[in-house]
């Protein structure tokens, strides 16, 4: 049997070949996508507004305004507040207190609340801010407000009810939580992939920015696909899988964060206007849901997409064939999975609008004639690299069969790296194709050290110095063995020491550069994600499958020569 087919049947090149494979169908499959510095278009940097704030008031105090109350008394989860004169019953849903108890005795009027201390505190910013205020720490308890604050800003709105925010650095930071920022760059990637732009990806930068690049958009364009708020619509399921129409987004007036029960059951409040309710009702005694409501699901849609379904609970069911309710919750379950599609149900009520606001600091776009001139000039500076690695080679062997297989193994691993960036709908940019041309001459490196290792058998390299490299190939694939039936030069002890000693100053390196490359990874700067990523990919890709395969396929050539 020729050397040959024995090198078509060893396992590490059969890898190689299927690996090359593989890759190319998947290029061919899925094609390969380009960002933003390549293909044209926009991109947008947005700055995350907001503050965490430790706040010194008194509830009572605020109470007392709210409500204009002469006295307002506490009693275990309870607030009583007296009022001179009548109270809109509206007045607590208003101001966040739902379930409010009222009763009117002559020109007093006693309203009872449930509520906590630090919800009192939260309502108050919350009507005032009109923004979300969330509570994010205990001793000392911390208030997260989701909008465009300062401190000064902050203690004039406490000033009316005798608060203020603390002394000292840490009782005011600019800035959100992670987990409000991971939520921001949760509702952009939703609202990127409901209008077909599944592969762009947001990234975050310090907790305070998110970058995200928009190819083929110009800017425009991408402020108000970032900003504008999805079509949100509310429908009732009639017979089968019929629905009707209720109302829009527009009906609903304000949406209050999920809610955990002491079951921990999560819902999400929120309060539709007058003629929403009115709306609201119609339908669900039309379509039968007050008598019948398990056979007649409430569906909510954002964009044409479900995003919640339930039948009407029995008690509210009961209530509507009364009267139109304003104040509803949507239950969507229990435990973590239950709060996770509470946050989601959330922002989804909030019509897919942004949790936070955001502010734009940073905008600019690529012409597509500009990025097409980008891509034809790294195509061709990475045929400039092969060239200038081949007659590298050349000039160092004199040998074209060790300069094909080199510039060819070089070849397939930029194959296989574009196959799984392919795969993985990554989109290529500038600094990932300058990160390929960095791989091709580290990869070429290694591949000098196994042919070195290889033809001049380590320590007689200063012995065969001055010999051709045909001379010292035949003498290493002599001394390993070469021309034995029982020993080719590919699978004998000292070609296999000396394949070994390569590799262990290639895992050496490989193992030196992806370490390198990690922080780049992630520091969150996209072009340098990309960069990193590519040459980790490169690097994995070549000490995995295309140097085991070279090592082989070498061998076998210096055996024939």
């Amino acid at each position: 049997m020729s050397l040959s087919n024995d090198l078509f049947k060893d396992k590490r090149v059969v890898l190689y070949i299927a690996a090359v494979a593989l890759a190319l169908i998947f290029i061919g499959v899925f094609g390969l996508k380009f960002g933003l510095d390549l293909e044209g278009g926009s991109y947008l940097q947005l700055q995350l507004q907001g503050a965490v704030a430790q706040i010194d008031v008194s509830p009572e105090n605020i109470l007392e305004h709210q409500f204009n109350a002469t006295s307002v008394e506490k009693h275990g989860d309870s607030y009583v507040m007296t009022v001179l004169g009548k109270v809109p019953a509206t007045l607590p849903d208003d101001l966040g207190y739902p379930g409010a108890k009222i009763v009117q005795g002559g020109n007093i009027t006693k309203v009872t609340i449930t509520a906590t201390s630090e919800s009192v505190v939260t309502n108050y910013l919350r009507k005032n801010l009109d923004a979300d205020v969330n509570i994010v720490g205990v001793a000392p308890v911390q208030y997260e407000i989701r909008t465009n604050v300062t401190r000064a800003s902050l203690n004039a709105l406490l000033a009316p009810v005798g608060g203020s925010v603390p002394v000292g650095e840490d009782a005011f930071v600019e800035g959100l939580t992670p987990d409000t920022v991971d939520e921001t760059k949760k509702v952009l990637d939703s609202k990127l992939n409901r209008v077909g732009l599944q592969d762009i990806k947001v990234r975050v930068v310090d907790n305070k920015y998110l970058l995200i690049d928009l190819a083929g958009i110009d800017v425009d364009n991408a402020q108000d696909l970032v900003g504008k708020p999805g079509k949100f619509e509310i429908r009732i399921q009639t017979t089968g899988n019929d629905t009707v129409h209720v109302l829009y987004g527009d009906a609903v007036e304000s949406v209050d964060i999920p809610r955990g029960d002491r079951e921990n059951s999560w819902s999400v409040p929120f309060v539709m206007s007058e003629d929403g309710a009115q709306l609201f009702q119609k339908a669900a005694i039309d379509s039968g849901a007050t008598k019948n409501p398990d056979a007649h699901n409430v569906i909510m849609y954002l964009d044409k997409d479900e995003i919640f379904s339930a039948p009407l609970a029995a008690e509210l069911a009961a209530s509507l064939q009364k009267a139109p309710i304003r104040s509803m919750e949507a239950r969507v379950g229990t435990g973590d999975e239950g709060q996770q599609k509470a946050k989601e149900l959330y922002i989804h009520l909030r019509e897919g609008a942004l949790p936070v606001n955001v502010n734009v600091v940073g905008s600019g776009q690529v012409s597509a004639a500009l990025g097409k001139q980008f891509k034809f000039q790294m195509i061709i500076a990475g045929l400039i690299s092969l060239l200038a690695v081949a007659g590298m080679i050349y000039y160092r062997y004199r040998e074209r069969r060790i300069v094909l297989p080199m510039i060819t193994t070089s070849c397939s691993e930029v194959v296989m790296m574009l196959g799984i960036w392919a795969l993985a709908g990554w989109r290529l940019d500038l600094a990932s194709l300058a990160g390929i041309i960095t791989v091709i001459g580290t990869g070429v490196d290694q591949l000098v050290i196994i042919t070195d290792e290889l033809i001049r058998g380590g320590e007689a390299a200063a012995v065969n110095a001055d010999r051709s490299v045909k001379e010292r190939a035949a003498a290493a694939a002599e001394k390993a063995g070469v021309g034995t039936k029982a020993a080719p030069a590919a699978t004998s002890k000292v070609y296999l020491a000396r394949l070994s000693r390569a590799f262990t100053i290639i895992l050496g390196a490989a193992a030196t550069t992806a370490v390198a490359m990690l922080p780049l990874l992630y520091m969150g700067f996209g072009a340098l994600t990309g960069f990193a990523l590519i040459i980790i990919l490169g690097v994995i890709l070549g000490v995995a499958i295309a140097r085991p395969a070279y090592g082989r396929i070498i061998g076998y050539i210096l055996a024939e020569g």
